[in-house]
């Protein structure tokens, strides 16, 4: 396995953004358990570990540039997903489930770029 450096340009940026969502992802759902849920102290943290926990376990092998964790990240998107469709359907937590919508399609879609690119194939 080459190492990031060694990718396509185009593949480089795709797993820029595709970290950058991620990294999105895990800030919004830190703000969403600390604020909407008002939860403060060790079961905030245990209620956002919980949710960050598929995500954070595939941080290492995306750091890594492994396609295989970018491939799996893409299943695991699928429930941030919808979680945040679940989210919308609450008047009140309309705001919070349409960000994690974005960000949860925003990943997904580079992704895909990203592994397309990593391999060569021309979108």
């Amino acid at each position: 396995m080459s190492p990031p450096e060694d990718f396509p340009p185009a593949a480089v940026s795709a797993r820029r953004l595709a970290l950058a969502g991620c990294y999105g992802l895990l800030a919004l759902l830190f703000l969403r358990t600390g604020l909407s849920l008002s939860m403060v102290g060790a079961a905030g943290l245990a209620a956002w570990s919980i949710q960050a926990l598929p995500l954070l376990a595939l941080l290492p092998g995306l750091h890594r540039g492994r396609p295989r964790s970018y491939a799996w990240m893409g299943f695991v998107i699928q429930l941030y997903f919808i979680h945040g469709v679940i989210l919308a359907f609450s008047p009140a937590r309309l705001g919070w489930g349409l960000a994690q919508i974005a960000l949860s399609v925003t990943v997904f879609v580079v992704l895909i770029l990203f592994i397309r690119r990593r391999r060569g194939v021309s979108t």
